[in-house]
């Protein structure tokens, strides 16, 4: 179970490490009208989908064969993590390839990002759904079923990576409710930090995690 939990421990700051344009979209529904509730909603719908994964796990797939590296199901699992983690290494240096490419241009916010304002709190929850990162989601529910725990052990396990994986985007949240006053100032410049330096990392951070699923995938199907 220890090791288990450092897994999705892992997996879930990977997922914060990896979202610098999620937490830019918190940063910006704060400082819209009702801001904080959107940025709420947000959060929610992050975890709503986190949730609704979990539960398709808990209920749907928990007590297959999973104990067995040679039974269908576990090879499913290691597969899953193979193809996750080859889809992460290609897209992220596809995109790693771009920003290089486009390093000498001043870095803009998303346009998709400034329309923002024209959403409600309702919406703000499908935006939040949609944000999270699923290929390292689902390879933490892999790891669940793959450690062939109990459901109660299992539940710990996705509430570790749900409550690691938005650490980043909470964070702007808990600064706005902790210190109102200079939420302003530190908001700004989180947003100018993020949006000049922290996608590049972000896609590093998964063009690594994308190689470990691999070579675990590959290690459980071969072991």
């Amino acid at each position: 179970m220890e090791t288990l939990i450092l897994t999705v421990l892992a997996l879930g700051l990977g997922v914060a490490l990896c979202s610098p344009v999620s937490v830019v979209t918190v940063i910006v529904l704060l400082t819209m009208p009702a801001g904080r509730r959107r940025a709420i909603a947000f959060v929610a719908g992050w975890l709503l989908a986190i949730v609704i994964i979990g539960l398709v796990s808990l209920f749907v797939l928990h007590g297959a064969n999973f104990s067995s590296h040679k039974s269908n199901p576990s090879r499913a699992a290691s597969i899953l993590e193979i193809v996750v983690g080859a889809l992460t290494v290609v897209v992220s240096l596809r995109a790693l390839r771009r920003r290089r490419e486009a390093a000498a241009g001043t870095p803009e916010t998303p346009k998709w990002v400034d329309r923002l304002d024209r959403t409600n709190w309702l919406l703000g929850i499908l935006v939040g759904a949609f944000m999270l990162t699923y290929s390292l989601t689902l390879a933490a529910a892999a790891e669940i079923l793959k450690a062939n725990v109990s459901r109660v052990d299992a539940v710990i396990a996705f509430v570790v990576f749900s409550l690691a994986s938005i650490t980043t985007i909470a964070a702007p949240i808990v600064l706005v409710v902790v210190r109102p006053e200079h939420s302003q100032e530190r908001l700004a410049a989180w947003r100018r930090w993020l949006l000049g330096n922290s996608r590049t990392i972000g896609l590093a951070a998964l063009l690594v995690i994308g190689a470990l699923l691999v070579a675990r995938g590959i290690h459980d199907l071969v072991a």
